[in-house]
């Protein structure tokens, strides 16, 4: 098998973009966190071929900046990650700057919209639709067996969707719905791994993992219930969990979708990390209506600091039309049951989806101030392509079809509801975050909570730069103050 050189790339923006596990927006305070996908594929393709990388969204590269970057590497296929908020950005990038290399994109826009990107650009080769998986290892190496181009006669590659010799588009069978999977440790001296940073992280550097992939769930916003659901072998997360603590990572953030959902599964990762030679303090995602007093305990005893939920509206009717499957009450139980045992809580809410009112808006800001997370993500309601808030707001007339850009953390709302317009949704976010973090409990709250000064600085830095976001979008301070 010929051994390529191969780009892993996070391209450069006009603002600085999240690209990671299928999903895309805009950073709210200029915090950043690991590619993942990029850190998963760096440990699959190293096994048979070199690498160099480049992440251009962390130093905020511009195009002329990133390019005379990549003239300093030498490299003849590039894994980029692209996504719904910067697609035509990246390929403008790639167009100018990436033509005459093997091009494969990876991202929430090439799941949903993969075969329109390969008919628009041509320069683009195949889009990687899964990347716990080995397909480009097996593109390129059909691909040099047949002298460039992909024969018909070939079977599709798993996880991989791209075009055969005659031009036609091929996808390879994805997302099975159970099962295991494994992947060599990501290779973390191609990156700048010290200077990622999230919120909620205890101690910089942290470190990303995941456990799972998919999520067993169809929540009607949200892309991840399209991946089936498969879980991680235990021993192989052993493996990476020994390299993190050789580079002296003691914080980690779990990116699986929803901790606790298969409890054998999470039992024997809480016994590792609870038993094992290395611990950890850790963070993760999970919902209300998986984790018991039980399962919070063992984790808080594994060393869980923070969780995030997925809490969107206190309106039940709301609730139920995007089958999120939670009732207020539970989330308020939960919540206490969190600050009882000392993990602390990342609540994540949408203003905007199909049915928002006036009141109802405000009885979601008034129940997150009743909840008191510790961390509250306000967000609009985004249409992502691939879902079923998508299908409806087509369907219903919110949004035109070409709508394609689309971004949830801190752009425009995108929708016209008819109960409420695109500027009372816009008005009703910058309310939520003026009202929550702008409270002297909350502040006061936040200072006694800090725990090294490493912490405080992290958070300095992350007000701080969101601040210097609000000042050049033109929007008021004090409407955009958050963690």
């Amino acid at each position: 098998m010929k051994r390529h050189k191969i780009l892993l790339l996070n391209p450069p923006g006009d603002q600085r973009y999240i690209r990671d596990y299928y999903c895309s927006h805009v950073s709210k305070a200029n915090y950043i966190w690991h590619p993942y996908d990029l850190f998963v594929q760096s440990g699959i393709l190293g096994q048979d071929h070199d690498l160099v990388a480049l992440d251009a969204n962390i130093d905020n590269l511009t195009f002329e900046q990133a390019a005379q970057a990549l003239s300093r590497m030498d490299f003849d296929a590039i894994l980029m990650l692209t996504g719904a908020v910067s697609w035509k950005n990246d390929f403008s990038f790639a167009g100018k700057y990436l033509q005459g290399k093997t091009l494969i994109a990876s991202g929430d826009v090439t799941v949903a919209n993969g075969r329109d990107l390969l008919e628009r650009y041509p320069f683009l080769d195949a889009t990687l639709q899964d990347f716990t998986l080995p397909a480009i290892n097996q593109f390129l190496k059909i691909k040099d067996q047949c002298q460039g181009g992909i024969p018909d006669t070939s079977e599709p590659i798993p996880g991989l969707l791209y075009r055969n010799h005659e031009g036609n588009s091929i996808e390879g069978p994805i997302y099975p719905a159970y099962g295991k999977y494994r992947h060599p440790v990501p290779r973390y001296d191609l990156f700048p791994w010290k200077r990622y940073r999230v919120p909620h992280a205890r101690k910089i550097p942290f470190a990303s993992i995941m456990t799972d992939f998919g999520c067993p769930y169809h929540c009607s916003f949200c892309i991840t219930g399209n991946f089936g659901y498969r879980m991680r072998d235990i021993d192989n997360v052993a493996e990476e969990l020994a390299y993190l603590k050789q580079l002296g990572i003691s914080d980690l953030w779990f990116k699986d979708v929803v901790f606790g959902v298969n409890k054998r599964h999470y039992n024997e990762l809480l016994d590792l990390l609870t038993d094992g030679p290395h611990h950890f303090r850790w963070a993760t995602l999970s919902r209300v209506d998986i984790v018991t007093e039980d399962l919070l305990e063992k984790m808080a005893r594994a060393g869980c600091h923070t969780i995030q939920f997925g809490v969107e509206s206190a309106d039940e009717s709301i609730l139920e039309s995007i089958e999120k499957g939670i009732s207020p009450e539970r989330v308020k139980e939960v919540f206490r049951l969190c600050r009882q045992l000392g993990i602390r809580t990342l609540a994540h809410f949408i203003i905007g989806l199909p049915g928002e009112t006036l009141e109802s808006a405000r009885k979601t800001i008034e129940f997150a101030l009743e909840i008191d997370p510790d961390f509250a993500s306000f967000n609009v309601a985004s249409p992502r392509l691939g879902t079923a808030l998508r299908q409806e707001a087509l369907e219903k007339g919110y949004i035109p079809n070409e709508l394609t850009e689309l971004d949830n953390s801190i752009t425009f709302p995108t929708m016209e509801l008819g109960t409420l317009s695109r500027e009372e949704v816009w008005r009703l976010h910058h309310e939520a975050i003026r009202r929550f973090y702008l409270r002297p409990h909350y502040l006061w709250r936040r200072l006694v909570g800090v725990r090294s000064a490493r912490e405080l600085g992290n958070s300095v830095f992350e007000g701080a730069n969101l601040l210097k976001h609000a000042v050049r979008s033109g929007i008021d301070p004090a409407d955009m103050v958050e963690v």
